[in-house]
């Protein structure tokens, strides 16, 4: 891909990449689809616009674009044919690409990390982009929306009609929000319903020897504790970032505090379930288990389907 980019140009895709796979690893994405979608998003960004409409008779594309947006918006639809004509790129990675510039409602995980990774890549330098860079960890909904309402406030405050495309996807993003919001009011889990969507979530990601112990008796510390383990640092890590996404996304649940993102021991505290995600050799050596042998176990086989 270098000969296509110019220096600068190339700089930048290589920031958005590492933006990217940050991204995919904390929410869960495939990283290798993403980062490939990310180093092609600007591949044919330096082409004139003579250029870009030889791009667009030979690959069939009908441009839909104001004269005055054409040269900033057309080299995301021209960038997807390439990167599927010449790099072979599928289909999810030539969406995520054609999506990068104004996004669409219905945007998948991976069209919303790529969107978000171009624009809060750690080169970019405008007024609200580290407060933006820092929700796009928190929160990947809530950051894409407002990247996409910055994006038409400035379109706006430049005399310009905002791309109805941008305006549609904010809109949709906005009411996917608020949909959830309406959820999360309505589903208030008891400790045990707490304990089961945990539970399901980590067998969803091949959590290993998921046990589960009820410790009222023996601590006020929590209701429940939930001990599994994972085959590397990598799936650990992943079952932590699924079951806090999914409880975030699903409950609006997050955990009061975690311990040992960096570790072989991932502890998520929920409060009423404490959630521990060890490496074999880690759970082993802490024996959780044997501490807390008083405890009433839950039968929790019902939920788990994982081999």
């Amino acid at each position: 891909m270098r000969p296509w980019l110019t220096e600068k140009r190339f700089a930048h895709t290589l920031r958005t990449r590492d933006m990217a796979v940050r991204l995919a690893r904390r929410w869960g994405a495939d990283e290798d689809m993403t980062e490939q979608a990310a180093l092609l998003h600007d591949i044919t960004k330096k082409c004139t616009d003579d250029e870009q409409l030889k791009l667009c008779k030979k690959y069939g594309i009908i441009v839909h674009y104001r004269e005055e947006e054409f040269h900033q918006l057309i080299h995301a639809d021209t960038a997807a044919c390439v990167a599927r004509d010449v790099f072979h790129a599928g289909d999810a990675v030539c969406r995520a690409i054609a999506l990068h510039t104004l996004g669409a409602p219905g945007m998948g995980l991976m069209d919303k990390i790529v969107y978000l990774a171009d624009a809060v890549e750690e080169g970019r330098d405008y007024p609200g982009v580290r407060e933006l860079r820092e929700e796009a960890f928190l929160d990947l909904d809530r950051a894409v929306l407002h990247s996409l309402e910055r994006t038409v406030d400035y379109v706006r405050a430049c005399g310009r009609e905002p791309n109805q495309q941008s305006a549609e996807a904010a809109a949709a993003l906005r009411a996917a929000i608020q949909r959830k919001e309406n959820i999360m009011e309505l589903k208030n889990l008891e400790p045990k319903e707490l304990l089961i969507e945990i539970v399901k979530i980590a067998d969803s990601r091949k959590a290993r020897d998921v046990v589960a112990v009820e410790v009222t008796e023996q601590t006020t510390l929590a209701d429940y504790f939930v001990i599994m383990t994972g085959t590397s640092t990598t799936h650990i890590r992943a079952l932590a970032d699924e079951i806090e996404y999914k409880m975030k996304e699903n409950f609006g649940i997050y955990p009061h505090h975690t311990e040992g993102v960096t570790s072989n021991w991932i502890l998520l505290d929920y409060s009423t379930v404490v959630v521990n995600i060890f490496l074999s050799d880690s759970r082993e050596m802490y024996a959780l288990e044997r501490m807390w042998g008083d405890s009433h176990p839950v039968d929790i086989s019902k939920y788990l389907t994982a081999e």
